[in-house]
């Protein structure tokens, strides 16, 4: 059952009217093996994922827009990106399609040995880089999971990480959103009729000792994801062109000042 009571109305943003009154060329519900659906023809699709949640969250604008907006080449992000490949589509890896350093070959090298290591027991029986699409009230949602165990009802996510504490990798875990992923992917899936249990991190790092670990959402990070999705969802769908003006944040002075100033103020 839907989270939302959300519905489609004049109010609603044009684009998203548009994706859910029109024909959508895949299957809702279904799990899309990457034969089917490439990656990059994933993610020119329209539909609410769990990464536009992630940039809907700092503001709406930036989700609306992302289309039109440009993004520097990042070295993590290549790294990460055939971390991935090379541990869910073995298959298709090859290095040579990847712009690294030598040093960052060799860090790769490593991340990938050592993923293969602790987790290639659960990489190898799981459904990997699969799609799916769900009719929500008033929006498309869509996931790309990296690996799925339909018998456990388990979704895995691997995840290049600088941290070798797994301590710094939950405290940054809340700031980067993770919350939010964990949830919507299992409502997501849970909506589609499939078992959602539990969502996983699959943590390689990749600073030295580069020692991976896994790591399970609990019930409380689950549930705060979703009542802060909820609301962000709701935020794109009322988004309209009375909402482009920039979104300022609040600039403040630091935790440690306001202290002196207190000390100063006694």
């Amino acid at each position: 059952m839907s989270v939302f009571t959300l519905d489609v109305s004049e109010d609603s943003p044009k684009a998203i009217k548009d994706i859910y009154g029109s024909k959508f060329p895949y299957p809702f519900n279904k799990l899309i093996p990457p034969t089917q659906i490439s990656n990059e023809e994933y993610h020119a699709l329209d539909g609410i994922s769990a990464s536009g949640l992630k940039q809907a969250r700092k503001d709406p604008k930036l989700y609306m827009k992302k289309r039109l907006l440009k993004r520097l080449p990042s070295p993590a992000l290549e790294m990460g990106t055939a971390l991935h490949e090379a541990l869910l589509e073995p298959e298709v890896f090859q290095m040579s399609n990847y712009d690294l350093t030598p040093a960052n070959k060799l860090k790769l090298e490593v991340m990938i040995n050592n993923g293969k290591v602790m987790f290639d027991y659960i990489v190898n029986k799981t459904m990997n880089e699969y799609s799916l699409f769900v009719k929500d009230n008033g929006f498309i949602r869509k996931v790309r999971v990296d690996a799925y165990d339909p018998i456990l009802g388990i979704i895995y996510d691997v995840k290049s990480t600088r941290y070798n504490s797994e301590k710094k990798f939950a405290n940054d875990a809340y700031d980067l959103g993770y919350h939010l992923q964990s949830a919507f992917y299992l409502d997501t899936f849970k909506l589609a009729g499939l078992k959602a249990s539990a969502f996983a991190f699959l943590c390689v790092p990749s600073e030295t000792p580069n020692e991976p670990y896994p790591y399970q959402s609990d019930d409380n990070f689950i549930e705060d994801g979703r009542s802060e999705y909820t609301d962000v969802v709701s935020r794109i769908l009322d988004y309209g062109e009375t909402n482009e003006d920039v979104f300022f944040r609040q600039l403040s002075l630091p935790q440690w000042r306001l202290k002196q100033l207190q000390i100063v103020g006694e």
